[in-house]
């Protein structure tokens, strides 16, 4: 029995909404069992984002982000570096990820990954959202996006560039407030637009539900790494609008249309010389064209590859490759 130490006490949203998943499918392993409390023996970590506990037994890393906005100190990606340095092993969960930390961190230029490397993306349990039915109360043929509202999730340029399409289609948007509280600002102004409904924070099962009764996904995040609602939307059977830079064109793929709306910064620039609150500027047109052209997308994604339980068979390669 190889038993594997995960942290659970760090980290919330997506990191944590994975990281759950990926326990529950690890311990479906006859010789896999694992183990929340460091105090605990354990043969082998899995590390999240960056280690949290020291203790004496090899770790394979899981990436996520880093810090990559103009105003960050070199200090701030300090304990994401230092983690890749010791690993045995990196899982990135997408090749924009091993971009972005390698122009960031500069990964190969100082030598800091000195083991071997894996693009894992993140699965979800095809099983668990088969289980869940539509819900009946949405409008056919509907648009669907879900974020926690701050301006690098886009909601105004999302709803702006929906209605400039005047599809009269409707637009479910689920989600928090944000920090910023954009989501609730946008929610009094579009309260009495017939095609607009906001919905705010639901569990996850409703969300999935929502999810299997549109036909359409909205995503115009700024990098997001490897979007665990974007992989649910394609399991749901939605085809998906998405911006270019990040992980999610990795996924979307075929199934949905891709905006070139963002550009990477030129290397050996390390840091975006923007600020969080400026992201929320796509032109209307270039999203109402992107929305007009998704319409005649009716090919139904396939999400296979996209199960929590290949996913983890590959964790589980690597944990036994490291062990030998």
């Amino acid at each position: 029995m190889i038993k594997v130490f995960i942290q659970t006490d760090k980290f919330k949203g997506g990191p944590a909404i994975f990281r759950d998943r990926l326990i529950k499918s690890l311990n479906s392993f006859e010789d896999i069992q694992v183990v929340t409390n460091v105090s605990e023996e354990f043969d082998i970590g899995i590390e999240f984002i960056r280690r949290i506990y020291k203790y004496d037994k090899p770790y394979i890393l899981r990436t996520s982000s880093c810090y990559y906005f103009k105003g960050y100190k070199p200090w701030n990606n300090k304990p994401i570096s230092k983690a890749i340095k010791k690993a045995q092993h990196v899982i990135f969960q997408s090749q924009f990820a091993h971009t972005l930390l390698d122009r960031s961190l500069r990964i190969s230029h100082l030598g800091l990954m000195k083991c071997g490397h894996s693009i894992i993306h993140n699965g979800v349990d095809l099983d668990y959202i088969n289980k869940i039915e539509p819900d009946e109360t949405i409008i056919p043929g509907s648009f669907f996006t879900c974020a926690r509202w701050d301006p690098n999730k886009r909601p105004v340029s999302t709803i702006k560039g929906f209605l400039g399409a005047d599809t009269g289609r409707h637009l479910y948007i689920v989600g928090g407030k944000g920090v910023e509280g954009e989501g609730k600002k946008l929610g009094k102004k579009y309260k009495k637009n017939k095609y607009i409904h906001f919905l705010d924070e639901l569990p996850n099962e409703k969300v999935i539900s929502i999810m299997k009764a549109c036909e359409y996904q909205i995503h115009l995040s700024f990098i997001d790494i490897c979007p665990n609602i974007v992989l649910e939307g394609l399991s749901c059977g939605l085809n998906v609008l998405c911006t270019n830079l990040g992980g999610t064109p990795e996924l979307v793929g075929d199934n949905g249309i891709i905006l070139n709306t963002d550009k990477f910064w030129p290397y050996p620039k390390r840091y975006l010389n923007k600020r969080i609150e400026d992201l929320d500027n796509l032109k209307p047109k270039v999203v109402s064209k992107g929305i007009r052209k998704l319409l005649k997308k009716k090919k139904t994604p396939a999400v296979a590859n996209f199960d929590i339980h290949d996913v983890s068979k590959k964790y589980v390669d690597i944990i036994r490759e490291v062990l030998k």
